[in-house]
């Protein structure tokens, strides 16, 4: 007996040391981020204790080895989400890194000094770990089937999750450290997420809708749809923005066939908003709604008369996950940059998309997509070297961050693009044409602590524009639209529907209601988000899930 009460304490010092290397680490990250507080206390202290005791415990020193690798990589995760978005990792993120593993790498390659410091600190507590697991003495504890015990625990969280229902992990919690963390919110998505995501029951479906009723048959005009990417509305002169980002648009600011409000994104990820916008999804879930296709823009204007066309800068596996929601039998055209590039993971510049409107047959009434990647990132990938306009050198504001300057040229050749679009689209067609403009969701731009998109808690990730402008004397439609300064969405996909000759039932477009913006699954699991407003107009953001 007194051989083990010695095992134990021998287990115990073991568990104090690697407990302080971790805990310290994590302190030192949290002062050292702006964000983060110091929060030691002594239930964390325990529990950090605990957990390195049974891990000291287990009886194979491979196993324990084993383990740690497995902490140290889910700490160093978090602790890089963290430097990059300013949040501990969702549950769903863990599935999208696997199903959108290029773009994750993609974006983390452009800002790989942000891995620095985690780096370091898990650096050091690897080498720690590893020294001190190295001379572990032959007489530890060793606790006979303790691994298949904390096995038969860690299944049990997501099993409780699911058969409780429970909300436990949905978020992660910033006063949890990494492991705690980890654990809850990977619970959540094997008990909560992935069973509804397996039955293809989300439990937040909405009820289907019919098509509106045609009352405009086969219009003889051209409706073009241009989407922009991450495109945030505040960084465009249009809107008010210090610096002239916008010049061609500013000069049509005034004109009688301009008209631009501030839009909200049916989403913060390009998979979730593209399909919502085009299907007209008010609310998540709106997933049986798409596969309907009732009230999908492609099918609604081939079933009018137009020809339709779909073509987009981006690369083919990128747009491979958001494809099958576009009912792609409608459209009669369709192009991406790969076509370009040859390679399914390289995008197109998006003078890339000029070129595709050589090949439209102007003679017939057209409904033409043009998709942008736009202010992707990395930005300065997604514009030509001759955009390359704002610098530290020329910029007066040397404060400005490297990144933020690289933004707003992506959204000076975003406008250039427009501006030739326009231009080209005019000398090859007389038929009254309207184009429509909006980005899938915007991106935080501005902030050391927080990046990115794809975060409901950023509003500045789906605050977008918006505009229609009308040549060759198109019917004005400003009389469909009101004084509020705001349209969502799904407003904004009723006005191409209209355009497409089918009936609106809104006085006004831009109606002020209740808007919704879903997280990064379609279906809301990860997230929905209500944004109402004030008597002044003021926007009033609430997460609902």
């Amino acid at each position: 007996m007194k051989k083990i009460y010695k095992n134990i304490l021998y287990n115990l010092l073991i568990a104090l040391l690697i407990s302080l290397l971790f805990i310290t680490t994590e302190q030192i990250y949290r002062i050292y981020n702006d964000i983060l507080m110091f929060n030691l206390n002594a239930k964390t202290f325990a529990e950090y204790l605990i957990i390195n005791f049974l891990i000291l415990s287990l009886t194979s020193k491979r196993a324990i080895i084993a383990t740690y690798s497995l902490l140290i990589t889910f700490i160093w995760f978090q602790y890089m989400h963290f430097a990059y978005f300013g949040t501990w990792i969702f549950p769903l993120e863990y599935y999208l890194f696997f199903t959108k593993f290029q773009e994750t790498f993609d974006t983390f390659k452009t800002v790989a000094t942000i891995g620095i410091t985690p780096t370091i600190l898990m650096g050091i507590v690897t080498l720690g770990t590893y020294f001190i697991i190295k001379n572990l003495k032959d007489t530890k504890l060793n606790i006979p089937y303790l691994g298949i015990i904390l096995i038969i625990f860690l299944i049990s969280m997501p099993v409780k999750v699911f058969i409780k229902d429970s909300k436990k992990g949905a978020r992660p919690n910033v006063e949890y450290y990494p492991i705690k963390n980890s654990i809850t919110t990977l619970s959540y998505l094997l008990g909560n997420i992935m069973p509804k995501k397996l039955s293809g029951h989300s439990g937040l479906e909405q009820t289907i809708v019919n098509t509106p009723k045609l009352i405009n048959k086969n219009p003889d005009i051209n409706v073009v749809m241009i989407m922009g990417e991450s495109l945030h509305r505040e960084y465009m002169s249009l809107y008010g923005y210090k610096i002239k980002t916008t010049p061609f648009l500013d000069t049509l600011k005034d004109s009688p066939d301009f008209l631009y409000k501030r839009c909200i994104s049916d989403g913060v990820v390009t998979d979730v908003s593209i399909p919502s916008f085009f299907n007209m999804i008010k609310k998540p879930d709106g997933v049986p709604q798409i596969i309907s296709t009732n009230t999908c823009l492609f099918k609604m204007a081939s079933n009018n008369g137009f020809t339709t066309h779909f073509y987009s800068a981006q690369a083919q596996d990128q747009l491979a996950q958001l494809k099958s929601y576009l009912c792609p039998k409608y459209i009669d055209n369709y192009i991406d940059g790969t076509a370009e590039t040859k390679d399914v993971d390289t995008p197109a510049l998006d003078r890339f998309l000029l070129g595709t409107i050589d090949k439209i047959d102007f003679s017939k009434s057209n409904f033409i997509v043009l998709h942008q990647r736009g202010s992707h990132t990395p930005f300065k990938i997604d514009y030509p070297p001759e955009f390359e306009i704002f610098t530290k050198e020329n910029t007066a504001d040397k404060s400005i961050l490297q990144n933020t300057l690289e933004y707003q040229n992506s959204i000076i050749y975003t406008d250039h693009i427009l501006s030739e679009i326009i231009k080209k689209i005019k000398s090859k067609t007389t038929k009254p044409t309207y184009f429509v403009f909006t980005s899938d969701h915007a991106t935080n731009i501005g902030d050391t602590n927080r990046n990115g998109h794809g975060r409901l808690d950023y509003d500045s990730v789906y605050q977008v524009p918006f505009f229609v402008y009308t040549i060759n004397g198109a019917k004005s439609i400003k009389d469909k639209f009101s004084e509020f300064d705001y349209i969502s969405h799904y407003q904004a996909s009723k006005t191409l529907s209209y355009l497409l000759g089918y009936e609106n039932k809104y006085e006004k477009f831009n109606q002020k209601e209740n808007y919704f913006v879903c997280d990064s699954d379609i279906s809301g699991l990860a997230g929905i988000l209500k944004l109402s407003f004030d008597e002044n107009d003021k926007q009033i953001p609430k997460i609902l899930k």
